[in-house]
């Protein structure tokens, strides 16, 4: 049975003195599921040897780089990934195609079967400090833990598959950044590929606890710049964006066509960064432990950033939990102000909502906005949008042309009994009124029969519920319509407060 009123079930463990524990939006959930209704011979000589050698043993730096972009065209209903295997013709990035680049077997021997983690890492060592770009060509290469060093540049050809050696420990990450001016360019995410060995993970859960054996993991890092892979299978999430040991945010982080699939945790955790650009992503079949979320922005205390943070024509589909969830339930009015902008998101056939968003209860709160424009609900398992414990003092949650297409394929709500397409709700025990959430032009369309309102905005804590719009463009096929929902209970065809 899977209710989201058990999202507080996983024990914090020692691992949070890492900084690593995340303890997901669960606690915010937890308070409205507790009340309502009652988570380097001369370096020149050398460079010339092996440039030729490359040359010889792999052909042009540039020659098998095909990155995969996916389609990124809005349209009424979600556009499949390209087909594994597939490539799109292209050139890899300026910085990376015009440097002087090394093959990985010109500096060891790798991917026979073995361990390749110290020829590796040696390589992205030597070719780091020489101002080269590392290029790993086709092959199967096996990896414990790798670290990159300032400065790295790596290319990965068509037909690269790396693996996760047996063994990760549970704070082990596969690919590690905490460096600055890193670029990662893979030939196209379904033939560049890094996977790990989730179901060993699964397995080590029960006993270890641990949600943190992360596929790419940058903290603190900035100037890193991922395209064209996919980081698959990890015991944590696909990608993970956070701070350095020093507390500072990563900065300058750009992902683009990549693909993080059937990961533990999420698809992709941003707890503090500050000018994050993500463009064209799969975050798809999360499962495991909870949230199991596409992607989890949640900062975990209130020096966490979010600011400058955009995702754009990213897909999130075949989650366990939500598309995207937007938790700021650990900042307050310390906090510097939260600014995200998702255009044209995709989220289909996820077991809870499409879009998930949940903030703090207290007096001093967070500021800022989140935009969520021009996307999509399709086929989700609960609302295809959705605040609890959004409250009207805090940043302001827009949804500008969102388009959703029958929610709850598995129901009413478990918690709040409810079938609106749109919801802001809340149990007891809350202190500040709700509120500060904008539906400027959504348009519903219900043809299964599950919905009966196209909204309701209620707060079973009865503080109020505030600044809350509602704005509709084409709707269709809601049940028990007219009107279009209700407002503390109270029937209405539009809001705007």
């Amino acid at each position: 049975m899977y209710w989201p009123s058990f999202f507080h079930t996983t024990k914090q463990t020692k691992q949070n003195k890492q900084g690593q524990f995340k303890p997901t939006h669960r606690g915010s959930h937890a308070k409205c599921c507790r009340n309502s209704l009652v988570r380097p011979p001369s370096l020149l000589g050398l460079f010339f040897v092996l440039a030729i050698a490359a040359y010889g043993c792999g052909g042009s730096p540039a020659a098998s780089l095909k990155p995969n972009p996916f389609s990124s065209s809005p349209t009424g209903s979600t556009p499949a990934p390209s087909a594994p295997g597939s490539s799109s013709p292209g050139a890899p990035p300026t910085s990376i195609s015009s440097s002087p680049s090394v093959n990985l077997l010109n500096l060891g021997s790798a991917g026979f079967g073995g361990d390749d983690t110290n020829v590796i890492q040696s390589a992205l060592n030597t070719t780091a400090a020489n101002g080269q770009v590392l290029r790993i060509p086709a092959g199967n290469y096996n990896i414990s833990p790798i670290s990159f060093p300032d400065n790295s540049k790596v290319m990965l050809d068509s037909g690269v598959t790396i693996t996760a050696n047996s063994g990760f420990g549970p704070l082990d990450k596969m690919l590690n950044i905490k460096s600055q001016n890193v670029t990662i360019a893979g030939a196209g995410a379904t033939s560049v590929i890094f996977k790990m060995r989730k179901s060993e993970y699964a397995a080590e859960h029960a006993s270890d606890g641990s949600e943190y054996r992360h596929c790419l993991d940058i903290e603190g890092a900035s100037n890193v710049t991922v395209s064209g892979i996919s980081c698959n299978q990890s015991g944590g999430d696909g990608l993970y964006i956070g701070n350095g040991v020093q507390g500072q945010p990563s900065q300058n982080v750009t992902v683009t066509d990549s693909i993080f699939d059937q990961n533990f945790r999420q698809g992709f955790s941003l707890i503090s960064g500050q000018h994050v650009f993500v463009y064209r992503c799969n975050f798809t079949n999360t499962s495991g432990t909870l949230p199991e979320a596409g992607i989890d922005i949640e900062p975990n205390e209130p020096t966490g950033r979010v600011a400058d943070v955009h995702i754009e024509d990213s897909f999130s589909t075949g989650n366990a939990g939500s598309g995207i969830i937007l938790s700021f339930w650990k900042l307050d009015g310390t906090s510097q102000a939260v600014d995200i902008t998702i255009l044209r998101h995709h989220t289909s056939s996820n077991r809870l909502s499409g879009y998930d968003a949940d903030n703090n209860d207290v007096s001093s709160n967070a500021q800022g906005k989140t935009l969520i424009q021009d996307s999509y609900s399709e086929n989700d398992g609960d609302y295809g949008a959705f605040g609890h414990w959004w409250e009207a003092n805090g940043p302001t949650l827009i949804f500008q042309n969102l388009t959703i297409t029958n929610p709850h394929q598995n129901g009413p709500d478990p918690t709040y009994g409810d079938s609106a397409a749109v919801a802001l709700n809340r149990g007891g025990g809350g202190t500040m009124p709700l509120g500060n959430i904008q539906f400027q032009g959504v348009n519903i369309a219900i043809t299964n029969g599950k919905v009966d309102r196209y909204f309701n905005f209620e707060d079973w804590s009865n503080k109020a519920v505030e600044k809350m719009i509602f704005n509709p463009g084409n709707l269709s096929g809601a049940t028990q319509t007219p009107p279009n929902g209700l407002l503390q209970a109270v029937g209405f065809n539009t809001v705007d407060q």
